[in-house]
């Protein structure tokens, strides 16, 4: 579930080792370009380097994606902001992730088939573990958050960036698709 956060996505060919040769390579990279964003931002982060937290929450229950951090992911004062996923091909590489806006992502327990004492916990332990935007900076737009961001890649990377607003084809086709999924 999306909703009250910004996503991003870095997609790019295997031949590119500027963007390592790895998932921990590529990963990290990544994930120095997204810090360099929120610090600029002015939200003071740090990459997790452990695994030992991942592991303490999964024996006490089934988790949700975003619920503890694995290594290279973003916190910060020992909480989690940043949910990121790795997919690797022969061809190419695609990197995603969530970074939530509002608390709403703390709700995500209340959708799954599970029993509400496990919800009850699963709730708990995403305010205790994770954090959001709004926590850290309040007046942050979203378009302000995703242009510090793609600073961050601009100057890890040297790369440059500009910004494509959505196609009249592309918003009509989002459109029916929205409304499709309201009649379901």
């Amino acid at each position: 579930m999306h909703f009250e956060d910004l996503t991003y996505s870095c997609v790019f060919p295997n031949s590119m080792r500027l963007m390592g040769s790895t998932v921990q390579e590529s990963n990290s990279i990544i994930t120095d370009c997204l810090i360099k964003g929120l610090n600029q931002a002015g939200i003071t982060c740090q990459s997790h380097d452990s695994y030992d937290q991942l592991l303490e929450v999964k024996r006490e229950i089934k988790l949700p994606c975003f619920l503890a951090p694995n290594r290279d992911e973003i916190m910060v004062n020992g909480k989690k902001l940043v949910g990121s996923a790795q997919r690797r091909t022969t061809n190419g590489v695609l990197q995603h992730g969530s970074i939530p806006l509002t608390g709403y992502f703390r709700r995500l327990p209340l959708y799954l088939n599970i029993s509400e004492r496990q919800q009850e916990t699963q709730v708990r332990l995403l305010q205790n573990k994770c954090t959001c935007i709004d926590e850290l900076q309040q007046n942050l737009s979203e378009d302000k958050l995703a242009e510090f961001l793609m600073n961050g890649f601009v100057k890890k990377l040297s790369l440059s960036w500009i910004r494509q607003d959505w196609s009249e084809e592309e918003l009509t086709e989002i459109k029916l698709i929205q409304q499709s999924l309201e009649y379901k």
